[in-house]
C-alpha cells in the first residue's frame, strides 16, 4: 500500500467518525413529549367455558374405574343432546388413586378405597344457556363443577380491541394537546407508538367453583348470571415538537 492510499485511508475513517454521531445526535435531539393513553370497551361476553366431571369410590379398583366410565359417557351424551358439538366436549382431566379411609367416611374400616375422576370442559357460545348445561349434566350423573368461566370470542376480541386502541389514541392525543398548550410548543408527529398487549377477558362465577353436585328428581334451574367485561387496550405514544 503507497503512502497516499494509506494517507486517504486515515482521512476517510476521521470524516465517519465525526459524520455517523453526528447524525445520531441529530435524531436524538429532536424535541419531543411522551404521553400514555388508555382505552376500555364494556361488552356482554358471548361464550361460557364449564369445568364439571364425575367422581367415583368404591373399595374396588375396576368397579370404581367401570361405574365412572358408564356416568361419564351418560354426562357427555346428555351435552351433546344439548345440540353441543363433540369439538366443543373435552376431557381436561382423568386421574385415579387409592386412599386409607377416615373414621368418618362410609368405608370407615376399609383398609383401602379406590378414586376415580373424569373431568371435562365444555365450551359453548349461548351464555344463556350456562345453567342448563350444568343441570343437564348434573342430572346424567356429574357430582363435580369446577368453574364456570364467561369470556368472549376471538373474533369479537379483535374487533372491540380495535374499538379500545382507538379510544386510548384519542386520550393520549388528548394529553399531548394540553401538555404542548401548557408548554407553548406545537405537536408536528408522531415520532414513536408502542401498544401494549391485554389478553382476552374472562370472568368466574365464583359461586360454582369446586361445588360438588347432587342430583333430585324435582329440581330447580340453576341461575348463572353472565354480567360484562371490559376490553382494554393501552399505548406510549412520542409526539415531535417544535417552539
Amino acid at each position: 500500500m503507497t503512502m497516499r492510499m494509506k494517507w486517504f485511508g486515515i482521512c476517510l475513517l476521521a470524516v465517519c467518525c465525526l459524520v455517523i454521531p453526528a447524525a445520531a445526535a441529530d435524531s436524538n435531539d429532536i424535541p419531543a413529549i411522551t404521553v400514555s393513553g388508555a382505552g376500555s370497551v364494556t361488552t356482554a361476553p358471548d361464550e361460557v367455558i364449564i369445568s364439571l366431571g364425575v367422581e367415583t369410590t368404591s373399595t374396588d379398583p375396576v368397579t370404581a374405574q367401570q361405574e365412572n366410565a358408564q356416568k361419564s359417557a351418560a354426562v357427555i351424551s346428555a351435552l351433546k343432546g344439548l345440540g353441543i358439538a363433540s369439538e366443543d366436549i373435552k376431557t381436561s382431566g382423568y386421574r385415579m388413586y387409592s386412599h386409607t379411609p377416615d373414621d368418618d367416611s362410609p368405608f370407615a374400616g376399609k383398609k383401602e378405597v379406590y378414586v376415580v375422576s373424569n373431568t371435562v370442559t365444555v365450551t359453548y357460545n349461548d351464555v344463556s344457556r350456562a345453567g342448563e348445561i350444568i343441570d343437564t349434566a348434573v342430572i346424567s350423573g356429574a357430582n363435580n363443577v369446577n368453574s364456570v368461566r364467561f369470556t368472549i370470542s376471538d373474533e369479537k376480541a379483535q374487533s372491540l380491541r380495535a374499538q379500545a386502541l382507538i379510544a386510548a389514541v384519542a386520550q393520549a392525543r388528548g394529553d399531548a394537546d394540553t401538555l404542548a398548550g401548557a408548554l407553548g410548543v406545537t405537536i408536528t408527529g408522531v415520532q414513536d407508538v408502542t401498544t401494549y398487549g391485554s389478553p382476552t377477558p374472562m370472568v368466574y362465577a365464583d359461586n360454582m367453583a369446586g361445588a360438588r353436585m347432587e342430583a333430585a328428581k324435582g329440581y330447580a334451574p340453576t341461575p348463572i348470571e353472565a354480567g360484562t367485561l371490559d376490553v382494554t387496550a393501552t399505548v406510549n405514544i412520542v409526539y415531535a415538537i417544535q417552539n
